[in-house]
Parts: structure tokens; sequence; C-alpha cells
């Protein structure tokens, strides 16, 4: 099979959308399968590399103002047409509804080859990153967003999305029909590293991802500030990058814990998954997950998780079985299932092996195969002349 994957994020980023692009694209590879991935370059020009048996071609970009790692890319390309010319995929895959993703739609239509495309990020969400912020609180500004994610997706023959929460999301904003497809964690990496004593006294909490507004980290902020009130051991480790870096260290100083706030920066994969095993619990507040890779990595490297009872968190998190749900924003109850954790190292270890069990369900190759048998099904339909709509309908 030859698979064209377009991007509009994609390494040396560090999102969920990078990750199940890059361990998809290994395991394809590994199976004999031929990728090629288009994306924003990191420099702004354009440039060719293999990345593992995967050749990405990066396409001249600028920043986003307001969030330097996201980059913008005009909706045309002399350059990947040729490529794509050449490639001939059989399939391509669409993983972000902006110019990239445009790209891979004219692509497409040009050599009449079926497409997919993937719902990865709540888009009104992000809103804020706009240069006039107060379309993020502008209801006809999210109305409009969404009317502009029905437009790009009703151009994909299949879509999908992590999760069936989201797949009813994007059918209560007029989206129907979406194909449920979780994302893939490398299991056996954060597995193989995982927290084996669960009885240390010092009781280490951590966020890893992005840090960035939406993520609501604030709110963690304050439930360790409310849960040293009855743990002095207790510490929390930020781990990541982005635009809200400052504002993080700002509020910890302002509510005297810096002493207990550790910021970590950005690691790639194999060291991220042995300074994860160090930890004890892993805690989210984010309000935006489609899905929530960091938790199931979190979960791989047998870590007992506590999040927000919203959106996609609860799909990974099954509150009283392999961690604890919270109020949305609430980091007074947030600080107190924590702490019920904290306490309890036996609890730790029991909601541990818990979590990696519900991890596996998601490692690669288990994600790897429902990602080949819809590729496969869907270039059958399309190779038979058949008609393919979302949901994986057809017709003559």
């Amino acid at each position: 099979m030859r698979l064209a994957i377009f991007t509009d994020s994609y390494k040396p980023q560090i999102n969920g959308v990078v990750t199940q692009i890059a361990n998809i694209s290994s395991e394809f590879v590994r199976r004999g399968h031929q990728v090629i991935v288009i994306a924003p370059s990191g420099d702004g020009r354009h440039s060719e590399s293999m990345d593992g048996g995967v050749k990405v071609v990066f396409l001249p970009s600028v920043a986003l103002p307001s969030y330097k790692d996201y980059k913008i890319t005009l909706p045309h390309s002399p350059r990947v047409f040729r490529e794509m010319d050449s490639f001939r995929p059989d399939i391509i895959h669409v993983h972000t509804p902006f110019g990239v993703g445009w790209l891979g739609l004219r692509c497409a239509k040009r050599l009449h080859v079926p497409v997919v495309g993937t719902y990865h990020t709540l888009l009104p969400e992000f809103l804020m990153y706009l240069p006039v912020s107060a379309l993020a609180r502008a209801n006809w500004a999210k109305q409009t967003t969404w009317k502009y994610t029905n437009f790009f997706y009703g151009k994909c023959d299949i879509v999908t999305t992590p999760t069936e929460r989201m797949k009813d999301e994007l059918s209560l904003n007029g989206l129907s029909g979406a194909v449920v497809l979780p994302n893939a964690i490398d299991f056996r990496m954060f597995n193989k590293r995982r927290r084996r004593n669960h009885s240390a006294k010092r009781v280490k909490i951590i966020y890893f991802g992005r840090v960035s507004y939406e993520k609501n980290i604030e709110v963690l902020l304050l439930a360790l500030k409310h849960l040293l009130w009855k743990r002095k051991d207790a510490s929390l480790s930020i781990t990541g990058s982005g635009p809200a870096m400052r504002r993080m260290g700002k509020i910890a100083r302002e509510q005297d814990i810096s002493a207990h706030v550790h910021f970590s920066g950005a690691l790639s994969s194999p060291e991220l998954a042995e300074h994860v095993a160090m930890h004890d619990i892993f805690a989210t507040a984010s309000t935006i997950e489609t899905q929530g890779l960091t938790i199931l990595e979190a979960m791989a490297a047998g870590l007992p998780c506590v999040g927000p009872d919203f959106l996609a968190v609860p799909d990974s998190i099954r509150d009283g079985k392999n961690g604890f749900l919270f109020k949305p924003y609430d980091f007074v109850e947030a600080a107190a299932k924590i702490e019920k954790l904290a306490s309890s190292p036996s609890l730790r270890k029991r909601m541990g092996g818990n979590a990696i069990e519900t991890a596996r369900k998601f490692s690669v190759n288990v994600v790897a195969d429902q990602t080949e048998k819809l590729y496969t099904g869907l270039i059958r339909l399309s190779s038979n002349g058949a008609q393919v709509t979302r949901a994986g309908k057809h017709g003559k």
C-alpha cells in the first residue's frame, strides 16, 4: 500500500497529532507499506528527508504569530503535485483542516484516490490564538468554525475521530457519520519503563504535553496549593513547552509553590518515558481532549490518572478503576482525588495495574490493524467504482 499523509502539524512539534502520525507511519513501514508525509517545515523552507523509512516533504511556511509552534502553509504546491504524480498513492489521509490539509484534498481529487480525514482537535477552543482574542468568546465565531469544519471534512470519503464522545460531538454540530478510529501510543516503550515502586514517601505528580492556555494547567497549580496544606511532600512536574510557560511560572510564584513545581521542558520519546516512570500520579485539567494520548501514555507507564469529567477524558480515565475524575475547573475536588491516591500506595498500585490494561488496547500494533483494515476497505470500494461516503456507506 502507498499511503500519503498530509498534516499541518509535524516534527519537531510535540503533540497528539504528531505522535499519532509518527507511530502509525513507522508501523506501516515496518509492515512493508510505503509512506510519505507532507508537512510544514520548521525553518520555513522546502526540504526533504527520510525519517525511519518514511519520506517527509517539508513545505515553506510561516509561524502563527500568537503560537509560534504552529505553521501556516499555502494550499498549493507544484512540487507536491509532482511528488504525488510520481508516488501514486493508493490512499490519502489528511489530519488537519488547514493549508496542508486542503493540499491533500486537491491531490486526492487530481489523482482520483480516496481520502480519509481525521478530526483530532476541538477547533472552536483554539480561537484564543487568533489575532483578535475577543473572537474566542464570540458565539458566531464558534458557529463559523463548525461550518468551516463541516465544509472541509464533508469533502473526505471517510471521516474518523478518536473516541465515541468526539463522534457524538461532531454529530451534535452537524458532522454526522464519523468512524471511531483511536490514536495509537507506543505502549511498549512506556510500559518497558513503567513505574514499579508505588510506596514512595514523596508523592510526585506529573503533567506532560503542550503547555498552552486551553490545557487549564493553572487548575493543577491551584490543586497542588490546596494539596500542600495536607501533604508537604507533594510536587508537580510540568513537562513540555508552549505559549503558557511563562504564565504558569508566574502563577506558581504568586501561589508561593515554586519550590514544589518543576518545569522540565519538552523531552524526546525514550527520555520522556523514563521521566514519566519516575512519578506516581498523572494529572490533567484539560477540557479540550478528543482522546488524550498523554493520559494513555502515562497509563502505559503504570500511573493512575486524575482528570476532568469532560469530553473524551472519561473514555480513558474510568473513575475508581484506573484513576479519578473531577468536575472541570474544580481544583479543590482535583486535590481531593489526588490526595486519595497519594495517601494509599496500595490503591496506586492497583489502579496503576488497571491503567496498564487500559493503555494496552491503544498500542500501535492494535490501532495499525484497525487503520489498515479501514484503508484496504476504502481502496477496494474505490477500485470497484463505488462512491464512498462517510461512515463507509456506499452506492453505485
